[in-house]
């Protein structure tokens, strides 16, 4: 059976209007083999009209990684500067491989804005292989639908294939380092078993209320990291209601990092290029519609 081998809890941050907590990176690991990054927006009511009409300004670049956006209630919309726009509503998700530069907006989606409602979200931001670095820059939104659920044994829980396969069932997501997530949903006292791969580095995330993996009794709120043997997770949920778990790895991808602000590159020369190719506007510009109350980028 896998055993957690560290668990830290999120810790709060900004992000815009925004109170999130930030679980990767922390204080025991700054990565879990692909994964730079984990913002968790815990579940928020939003009143009709209290926050302000979008007005550009939270549009920002990206170079050298994937940002992974999985909205669990409510609602998105993205804008990028490809000319890309959609609106990610609850259960689904939106993948951006940030290539060599993209410009993008995400914002709470319009009719949650105006007529009150709940978000609840997350962020993953995932390295790329040193040669889709320089590749140009991908967006794919996919809707809860269309993203796998493999049933559990006994009907105890479900996994949902954000990224990645599970037992078969693979996400139309384009992956680069077998990375994985899985939105893994227990019923109340139930436990199920999770398989996992030996050595790959795995971690998990309670946004709800706390469970006991493996032998260790874990708190809401905290991520866990897993130790690098096979087999099965054990999972418990000891409440009465259900319990969601958000696990996700993949391999370490071994060239350098050079890292400052949005952009993951593998040299401080990249670094400096891309700072250079984002200020000359070769990550081009967002193009909203006429209607939107945003016209900057």
């Amino acid at each position: 059976m896998k055993q957690v081998s560290f668990q830290e809890p999120a810790q709060p941050d900004r992000v815009g209007t925004f109170t999130i907590a930030r679980a990767l990176p922390n204080r025991a690991v700054n990565a879990v083999g692909p994964f730079l990054l984990l913002d968790h927006l815990p579940r928020r009511e939003i009143a009709a009209g209290a926050l302000p009409e979008p007005d550009g300004s939270f549009s920002h670049p990206h170079a050298g990684i994937v940002t992974f956006t999985y909205v669990m209630e409510g609602a998105m919309t993205h804008f990028d500067s490809l000319g890309n726009n959609s609106t990610v509503t609850a259960g689904g998700v939106q993948w951006m491989n940030a290539g060599n530069g993209i410009i993008h907006d995400e914002m709470l989606a319009t009719p949650v804005r105006r007529d009150g409602g709940v978000l609840h979200s997350f962020q993953f931001w995932i390295n790329l292989p040193a040669p889709n670095k320089i590749e140009p820059a991908q967006y794919m939104p996919v809707s809860s639908p269309d993203l796998p659920v493999v049933m559990l044994a006994g009907g105890r829980g479900e996994v949902k294939v954000l990224l990645g396969g599970y037992d078969g069932q693979s996400s139309p997501i384009p992956t680069y380092a077998g990375e994985f997530i899985w939105h893994v949903r227990i019923e109340p006292l139930a436990t199920v078993d999770i398989a996992l791969r030996a050595g790959l580095p795995v971690a998990g995330f309670l946004p709800t209320h706390g469970a006991v993996v493996g032998d260790a009794k874990i708190d809401a709120h905290t991520l866990i990291g897993l130790d690098a043997r096979g087999g099965t997770l054990e999972i418990t949920n000891p409440a009465v209601e259900p319990l969601d778990l958000l696990l996700f790895g993949g391999e370490a991808i071994t060239d350098p990092i050079a890292m400052r602000g949005p952009f993951v590159m593998n040299r401080d020369g990249e670094l400096t290029e891309a700072f250079r190719e984002y200020r000359a506007g070769k990550f081009g510009q967002i193009t909203y519609p006429a209607d939107h109350a945003a016209h900057k980028s």
